[in-house]
């Protein structure tokens, strides 16, 4: 004799005879949620009357009951909230990515940063040319200015 998962003691053959009533019953609809194991048979001597209920018949059976339904229905509805989040995450990366310039893009702002280089270029160039005609403006006039200094000086140590 071996326990069942309601914990009541059924031996093979009552097992045996309560799968077959069950199946007997499921198709016709059995209104009666327990099943008599020796229903089916006369009653010997060696064999034990032993009521089994539709419940512990369906899980002999691998039937699932509606507590294991709903429990993987909430492991479905979690699944599902996990994979809409990485969709939602997912989403989010590809509008980033579209915001990323592409080569031609890159192209451009190369051939921009070029011309802006060239002319920073330019005005270095025009500004240094600036710079040293100021710079050599600047050495005439002091040269002029030592040299009318010098003159002066001549003329009064000559005087």
């Amino acid at each position: 004799m071996e326990s069942d998962v309601a914990g009541t003691l059924v031996s093979e053959s009552s097992k045996e005879k309560a799968q077959g009533v069950a199946e007997e019953a499921r198709p016709g609809g059995a209104s009666s949620p327990t099943v008599m194991a020796a229903a089916a048979t006369a009653p010997t001597a060696d064999t034990p009357k032993v009521e089994v209920s539709a419940g512990t018949i369906t899980r002999m059976m691998g039937i699932a009951s509606t507590s294991d339904l709903r429990l993987l229905e909430g492991r479905i509805d979690l699944l599902t909230a996990k994979v809409s989040g990485l969709v939602t995450k997912l989403d989010r990366i590809l509008s980033m990515f579209s915001s990323v310039p592409s080569a031609s893009d890159i192209d451009r702002l190369e051939i921009q940063i070029g011309t802006l280089k060239s002319l920073v270029k330019e005005v270095l160039e025009v500004t240094s040319a600036e710079a040293d005609k100021r710079a050599l403006a600047d050495e005439r006039a002091a040269a002029q200015e030592q040299g009318r200094k010098l003159r002066e000086g001549i003329k009064s140590s000559s005087d």
